[in-house]
């Protein structure tokens, strides 16, 4: 999807009125769970419709909801033949996952965008991690990427200063680069 249709996603769901919230909210949910359409997209059309705080919160909260609606549906279906498929593919039996590592392991996955959010879940749902272990970890790990790619497309999409673009890809790369050195000594303290 590119820039020409967000001023489309924009009059699609400011023409729901007061519902334009709830709409959003559903967009960055199903967004979660059904990746089709990038979150800066959304986040920009949230950003753009209801402010940067108010948009920032719904990118949040719909993201979040879309983590914890795919993580409970994976449970619930219960994939134990994905779980032997795996172990005897991988040698690795997804359920021994260790609960404090697990927590930050969602928290990285998270904040360093580079796993896309299904999977995360279906590993998190499928690895044996507790709901609250997954709710507490995933909500802090949203919240950078919810308030970045809110700033980032409201910039971006409202293109009128370009000091605040550059301000937020610097923000963005200070994250990924500061996710990578962590995860990177979190890594190697659990190997001594």
């Amino acid at each position: 999807m590119d820039q020409i249709n967000t001023p489309y996603l924009v009059q699609y769901v400011r023409q729901f009125g007061l519902w334009a919230p709830v709409i959003a909210f559903l967009l960055f949910t199903i967004q979660a769970m059904f990746p089709v359409v990038p979150y800066v997209i959304i986040a920009a059309v949230g950003g753009i419709l209801f402010g940067f705080k108010m948009g920032a919160f719904l990118a949040w909260v719909g993201a979040l909801t879309g983590a914890c609606l795919t993580y409970w549906l994976i449970k619930k279906l219960g994939y134990t033949s994905f779980l032997k498929w795996f172990y005897h593919r991988r040698g690795y039996d997804l359920r021994r996952l260790s609960p404090s590592i697990a927590f930050w392991t969602l928290v990285i996955a998270r904040v360093i965008p580079v796993i896309p959010t299904p999977m995360i879940n279906a590993g998190a749902a499928l690895g044996g991690v507790s709901f609250f272990t997954f709710l507490f970890s995933s909500a802090i790990g949203k919240i950078p990427t919810a308030v970045l790619y809110t700033g980032l497309g409201l910039a971006v999409f409202n293109a009128r200063d370009v000091k605040s673009i550059l301000l937020i890809l610097a923000l963005i790369l200070v994250l990924l680069i500061g996710g990578w050195h962590l995860a990177r000594k979190y890594y190697n303290a659990t190997l001594s």
